[in-house]
C-alpha cells in the first residue's frame, strides 16, 4: 500500500512540475519579447528604457531559478516512480544535495558532494535512498555549530557501494545519541533496503558512513 501512495504522490509531483516548468517558459518567452522590444526602438522613443531592461533582467534571472528548483523537485518526484531501480550514486548524492542546500544554508553549513570519479551505480529504491540521505544531513545540520561544512563521498564496496557524510567544523555534545536516535527511526527502512548506517571508525574521516548493498 505505501509503494502505491509513493507512486501516486510522485505522479502528481512529477505532473505539477512540468505544469509549472510550461508556466515558467511563458514568462520567459514574453519577457524575452518585451526585452527584444525595447532593444529595437529608437533612442530616447522608450520611457525608463535602461529601468525596464534592468527589471526584464531580473524577471529572467528569478525565472530561470524557478525552473531549476521546479528541474530539481522534477528529479525527486520521478525518484518515486519504481521501488528498485538502477541508482547512480555520485548523481544520487549531487541530487539530494541540491535539494537539502538551502536547509543547510539556513543553519550557516556547507553542503557539497564530491565527485566519485567513477561510475558507481546499483540496483536499490532510489526514494528511500533519498530519505535516508536528507535525514542524516538534517541530522547533522542540526549538531553542527555555524561555519561548518558537510561533504558526501562514495565509493565502491565489494557488493554495493558506502557513503561518507564527513563533517568539519565544531560539532555540539550528544550528537552521536542523536544520531543513534535517528538510526533507531530509520530502521524499518534501512532493514528493508539491507543497508547500514553507523558513525565512521578509523580510518574513515569524522562522519557518518551508509553501507547500501545491491539489491
Amino acid at each position: 500500500m505505501r509503494d502505491l501512495e509513493m507512486a501516486f504522490l510522485g505522479k502528481i509531483a512529477a505532473s505539477m512540475t512540468h505544469e509549472i516548468k510550461n508556466t515558467f517558459a511563458i514568462i520567459l518567452e514574453s519577457a524575452g519579447l518585451l526585452t527584444d522590444i525595447i532593444t529595437l526602438s529608437k533612442e530616447g522613443s522608450f520611457p525608463h528604457q535602461e529601468k525596464f531592461q534592468r527589471v526584464l533582467g531580473n524577471i529572467n534571472e528569478q525565472v530561470k531559478r524557478g525552473v531549476d528548483v521546479t528541474s530539481r523537485l522534477n528529479q525527486f518526484a520521478h525518484s518515486m516512480d519504481e521501488p528498485l531501480a538502477q541508482v547512480n550514486v555520485p548523481s544520487l548524492l549531487e541530487q539530494v544535495t541540491l535539494l537539502m542546500r538551502r536547509l543547510a544554508k539556513r543553519r550557516g553549513l556547507e553542503l557539497k558532494a564530491e565527485a566519485s570519479g567513477q561510475d558507481l551505480s546499483l540496483m536499490s529504491d532510489p526514494f528511500r535512498l533519498l530519505l535516508i540521505l536528507g535525514s542524516v544531513i538534517e541530522n547533522l545540520a542540526d549538531s553542527l555549530e555555524s561555519g561548518g561544512e558537510i561533504i558526501l563521498q562514495s565509493k565502491g564496496a565489494p557488493e554495493g557501494a558506502t557513503v561518507l557524510f564527513e563533517f568539519q567544523g565544531s560539532i555540539k555534545p550528544g550528537w552521536e545519541k542523536s544520531l543513534q536516535n535517528l538510526i533507531s527511526s530509520l530502521q524499518e527502512i534501512l532493514e528493508v533496503l539491507k543497508a547500514k548506517l553507523a558513525i565512521s571508525s578509523p580510518p574513515d574521516k569524522q562522519g557518518v558512513i551508509l553501507s547500501i548493498p545491491a539489491a
